[in-house]
């Protein structure tokens, strides 16, 4: 015999024992290949080899060409599960429960593996084993519920074993004492209660009782839990509770605890915290504002230093310039004995000086009442206006000025120092006015911030933009006292009203291009 013969006749030869391996009477296997729908996805699996005894499990009827979801179409667990055998090539195995149409009980034992093309099944039926192992549990959970009551007895804990009552929509309404410990009572103090439902002993006792014991018994979950009992001690209970066994047989073990001191011992340590927290809250709101105040205090005694700094200086110079003018003009007049032609020139920058020094002493009494002043009203910004250019009349004329103006609105201010805002500032744009200036003065209102934004604009001969915020400075002048009259005073009296009124002020400006001042204030 050649080689090729004796492989023929080998493989026959194996062929045939896997045949009566797979044939055997005891031998329950199936042999799946998968279907593939239109989107080359498996869909399904087909019976393509059935063993003797699957066969004879069907009744005998041979479902070889047919498809798992055409025999059985619920089981798309199973299709799952095929599939990530023959995809992943990971072995599956598991248990199944079946109840067939007249309601009796089966269980299944599967192993599913890939194998060539397919998957290869190997299944067992395992109902009498598990039917054996209830009722071994069963007598189990009776030796283990006489074990628990022997043990919970002697325990000071409240125990009870429950059978759970549920209504046709399988929610948790009630249940049954079935048994409990000495300490029951006396944590509960609840009386005779083995075979009394809780309702028929506490028809108030709270729904969340049935629901938490429900879903322990649904589920087989055990649980453990705080829980407050308002019906039966107006308190709390800390409870343990379990399933009896493993069958689900709606009984819950139940241990627990009456913890109503420690619970209320725990709330007045949190009111006393939450006592203590808002206390804190509001020393530390105090402490903030207190902080605030002091900060606006160092800011206004800073601004204050500063003033004074200024005062000093105007004391030491400013003031005692004119006054050292006066008295050496008089020392010349009367050392050298001069008629009153010859003192008249002497006498009339005396009077100068003199007169220097009354507006510079006006000016710094006015600056110094500023911070006095704090009434609030309604002032008309169109009279404060209208008055202010009356006052200036004979000037404007003389200068020939125009003044371009519009409606102004209602504000809360102070009325007086609004009048020297608006006179310091149309007084500042004729003062340092060019050949027949024009002042116009017009304003915006932005309405999410309720404020007013003034402008005062002229055409005058301007200022170096570096000193925007040097000429808001106290006796702070740009040109000399020979060019333009003035005590340096006019802008920095603008700056403390606007601040005064929580408003802001600056100023633009170009040599030769004129001034534009911005103001901003509140509406009220």
């Amino acid at each position: 015999m050649t080689n090729f013969d004796e492989n023929a006749a080998s493989v026959s030869i194996s062929f045939e024992l896997m045949k009566m391996v797979f044939d055997a009477p005891n031998n329950r296997s199936i042999f799946f290949t998968p279907v593939y729908g239109d989107e080359k996805e498996i869909i399904d699996f087909r019976f393509t080899l059935l063993s003797r005894g699957t066969i004879d499990f069907f009744k005998g009827i041979d479902r070889t060409g047919q498809t798992l979801l055409e025999i059985l179409p619920d089981q798309l667990a199973q299709i799952e599960s095929l599939k990530k055998a023959f995809l992943d090539n990971e072995q599956q195995n598991w248990v199944r429960y079946y109840e067939n149409l007249e309601g009796k009980q089966h269980w299944f034992k599967v192993s599913d593996c890939k194998v060539g093309n397919g998957v290869y099944r190997v299944w067992e039926d395992i109902t009498e084993q598990k039917i054996a192992e209830k009722k071994i549990n069963a007598l189990l959970a009776e030796q283990i519920e006489d074990k628990y009551l022997s043990l919970f007895n002697s325990v000071d804990q409240g125990f009870c074993i429950i059978e759970m009552i549920f209504d046709e929509n399988d929610n948790a309404i009630d249940y049954r004492f079935i048994k409990t410990n000495p300490a029951f009572e006396k944590q509960t103090g609840l009386k005779d209660a083995i075979g009394k439902t809780m309702k028929e002993i506490e028809p108030k006792h709270e729904n969340h009782w049935f629901e938490i014991y429900g879903e322990i018994a649904k589920t087989g979950k055990p649980q453990y839990f705080e829980q407050e009992a308002k019906e039966l001690i107006n308190g709390w209970y800390e409870v343990s509770a379990f399933p009896l066994n493993e069958e689900l047989n709606n009984k819950v073990a139940v241990i627990f605890n009456d913890i109503t001191a420690r619970k209320n011992v725990q709330k007045e340590l949190s009111e006393f915290n939450s006592r203590l927290e808002e206390e804190v809250r509001e020393r530390t709101a105090s402490l903030k504002k207190v902080n605030s105040l002091l900060e606006q205090k160092n800011i206004q005694l800073e601004n204050s230093n500063r003033e004074l700094e200024s005062f000093n200086y105007i004391a030491s110079h400013d003031l005692q310039e004119p006054l050292r003018k006066i008295q050496t003009f008089i020392s010349f007049i009367k050392d050298r004995d001069m008629s009153r032609e010859e003192a008249e020139p002497y006498i009339k920058k005396i009077h100068s000086s003199a007169g220097r020094m009354t507006q510079l002493i006006k000016d710094v009494l006015v600056y110094s009442r500023l911070s006095v002043e704090k009434e609030f009203v309604d002032v008309d910004l169109n009279d404060i206006l209208d008055n202010v250019i009356a006052d200036y009349e004979l000037l404007i004329k003389e200068k020939k000025a125009k003044i371009e103006k519009s409606w102004l609105p209602t504000i809360k201010a102070i009325p007086l120092q609004m009048e020297q805002l608006f006179s310091n500032l149309i007084s500042n744009s004729l003062k340092y006015s060019s050949e027949k200036p024009v002042i116009t003065i017009s304003h915006e209102i932005n309405p999410l911030t309720n404020t007013i934004h003034l402008i005062f604009s002229d055409n005058g001969i301007g200022f170096d933009a570096q000193y925007s915020e040097q000429i808001f400075k106290l006796f702070q002048r740009l040109h000399g006292k020979g060019d333009y009259a003035g005590t340096g005073i006019g802008l920095s009296i603008c700056k403390k009203i606007v601040e005064q009124h929580r408003g802001t002020i600056s100023a633009k400006s170009q040599p030769g291009m004129g001034a534009t001042f911005n103001i901003t204030l509140p509406l009220n």
